[in-house]
């Protein structure tokens, strides 16, 4: 757009000023001089900045000067002007949060022995800035001295084993002899126990009879349970059906007589659809037509009366089995009986299995006595070689584990960012080498508690460096701590511009993994980070400054008719960026041309008293 098409759109010119001030070579210069960025920059900026920039562009420009414009500003007033118009059309709109952080790794370790004692630095294998992977070795520590503990160790516990063993012999001797004697004593016991357990077996046959007619009439008794339980099954579901169909017939009448109205497009004496004046539908609101459900009305009736014969059939089957069942418990207790009877004689001979079996156990404890007695011998013998081994063993393994921690491997691939160590050192603490891989970075910022519930994973960030220029890098957010991570000190103004009221306010670590390699990055740089927390893509838009707030808190903006009027359109309104509301709702269409809301100033001498003698705006 020219500049002075621009100007007449903001109502800061006119006839005079066009023949006067505006020069089509300098206007077409402007135009030419104007980047394509610059051009976005302006379509997106709010109107009330948009007027300030070209005002400063003027100025410096040198087209016209202050005076200048003050000048045609006169002359304008003495015309009346026409509204500005702006028309209403689609666009992606982003809501944003901006932070600034720090580069950081992704992947971050410090590596170190972790040995119990502190130990001389035998060799150091890398420096800051090499290259590692994962196992390669970092540094070595000198162990001569456990080395030797360690041989000292093994020595003593090879005498210890030998002794060990002998004791072991004779005590595993002496149990063979205890389970010699036990064992011809147990075998005359077990013959007078077989005795008394055959006359045992006779009794457990009379019973094993009586019991197996206790089972057949179980099985009838549960043959019959099932089929009563089936004829109930049956009986509930016929009387479902039938509540079913009962509330189905009520549902459809309450239906017919309530059947409520619906809107159809009205049509003329030809049978034509009808429309407005605009082209939209004509709409009239008739009754609904219940013809449908008087038809399912008549079927639910029908079926009713179906399911009724149903439920009265399943009824009478099932009060016949459960007078089967009945019966056929009656038949199971009195086979319970006879069990009974089988059983006292099964108890007379068990008594007498008994008595032969306490004979045995008295033979078999004094027997068992003997061999136990052994046993334990041997138990007190293991345990005491074990006590005696248990603490050179674990003295040994402890030695074992110390000499494998000599060398020290990279637990990650990744550079060497820091080396706190030389050969020779007696180093104990942590962190000796630091990897860190600068391959895959992370920006990290403390977001102010206020900010931190739009901040989710997951979520896209744009990040902007010193030392990658204008490049955005892409980013996505991985981490939002749960706790805050510190405090901030915030000052706010009270009342009086003298006095402030110190505020702690809590703030929370964000991690953002970047997704765009920069060779410019480096660990610790400044990230300016701006996080994408709401967007709307080829959204209807408007400038922000052109919504109004009606009395009821509705809102609504003024859009020009074909005929040169005004009316004021309701609207919903969505996520905003910096200059321009998505609207969700009302009756607002892209292509109609809202009118614009005039600037704060009603003139261009307070427009440029506001911006101070030489304009007040630059460009960098």
């Amino acid at each position: 757009m020219k500049l002075k098409e621009i100007l007449n759109k903001l109502n800061f010119t006119n006839k005079l000023y066009e023949e006067e001030f505006l020069d089509e070579e300098i206007d077409e210069s402007l135009d030419e001089e104007m980047s394509a960025k610059d051009r976005t920059f302006f379509k997106k900026m709010n109107k009330k900045v948009v007027a300030c920039m070209i005002i400063a562009a003027l100025v410096i420009s040198s087209v016209a000067g202050v005076a200048g414009f003050k000048y045609v500003k006169a002359k304008e007033q003495d015309s009346e002007s026409e509204p500005i118009t702006i028309e209403v059309t689609k666009q992606n709109i982003e809501k944003t949060l901006s932070a600034t952080g720090t580069i950081i790794s992704a992947e971050e370790s410090g590596q170190f022995a972790t040995t119990a004692s502190s130990y001389p630095v035998e060799e150091v294998y890398v420096k800051v800035g090499d290259v590692v992977k994962k196992g390669d070795p970092l540094y070595k520590l000198d162990m001569t001295t456990m080395e030797q503990t360690l041989s000292y160790q093994q020595q003593a516990l090879n005498i210890q084993n030998q002794q060990n063993e002998i004791a072991q012999q004779n005590a595993n001797q002496a149990l063979a002899d205890a389970q010699r004697n036990g064992a011809n004593q147990i075998n005359d016991s077990n013959r007078n126990l077989e005795s008394a357990k055959q006359d045992q077996n006779t009794a457990n046959r009379n019973k094993q009879n009586a019991s197996n007619s206790l089972t057949a009439a179980s099985n009838s008794e549960n043959d019959a349970k099932k089929e009563m339980d089936a004829a109930s099954s049956t009986l509930s579901s016929a009387q479902q059906k039938v509540d079913n169909l009962n509330s189905k017939i009520t549902d459809l009448q309450n239906q017919i007589n309530n059947p409520g109205t619906e809107q159809v497009q009205k049509t003329d004496e030809n049978g034509q659809p009808m429309v407005d004046a605009e082209g939209n539908p004509v709409y009239e609101t008739k009754t609904k037509d219940t013809a449908d459900l008087q038809n399912q009305l008549s079927q639910a009736k029908t079926d009713l009366e179906s399911a009724k014969t149903e439920l009265s059939n399943a009824q009478s089957d099932f009060e016949s089995k459960h007078t089967a069942y009945k019966n056929a418990v009656a038949a199971t207790e009195s086979a319970k009986q006879s069990v009974q009877s089988a059983g006292d004689s099964v108890s007379s001979a068990n008594r007498s299995v008994e008595s032969a079996q306490s004979s045995l156990n008295n033979t078999t404890d004094s027997a068992n006595s003997n061999v136990y007695t052994q046993s334990q011998a041997i138990k007190s013998n293991e345990l005491s070689s074990k006590s005696n081994t248990l603490s050179a063993k674990q003295e040994i393994e402890k030695s074992q584990e110390e000499l494998s921690k000599a060398t020290v491997y990279a637990s990650q691939d990744g550079t060497v960012t820091n080396v706190n160590i030389v050969k020779g050192q007696t180093y104990s603490g942590t962190d000796a080498v630091v990897i860190d891989n600068v391959t895959s970075l992370k920006a990290t910022a403390d977001i102010d508690e206020a900010q931190i519930p739009s901040i989710q994973v997951g979520q896209k960030v744009q990040i902007k460096t010193d030392a990658t220029g204008d490049e955005v890098l892409n980013g996505t957010v991985v981490f939002v701590s749960p706790t805050a991570t510190k405090n901030s000190t915030k000052t706010t103004d009270a009342t009086s511009t003298t006095a402030s009221v110190s505020k702690s306010r809590a703030t929370y670590r964000v991690d953002v993994q970047i997704e765009d390699a920069n060779e410019n990055l480096r660990l610790g740089m400044t990230a300016k980070m701006t996080f994408i927390t709401a967007s709307s893509e080829n959204a209807i838009a408007v400038p922000s400054s052109d919504i109004k707030t009606a009395d009821d808190g509705s809102k609504y903006v003024v859009i020009q008719t074909k005929d040169g009027s005004t009316k004021n359109v309701t609207v919903t309104t969505g996520i905003s960026d910096d200059f321009y509301t998505e609207i969700t709702g009302g009756d607002l269409k892209e292509g109609e041309m809202i009118v614009e809301s005039d600037m704060d100033e009603n003139s261009a001498d307070a427009t440029l008293e506001s911006m101070g003698t030489d304009g007040g705006i630059y460009f960098e």
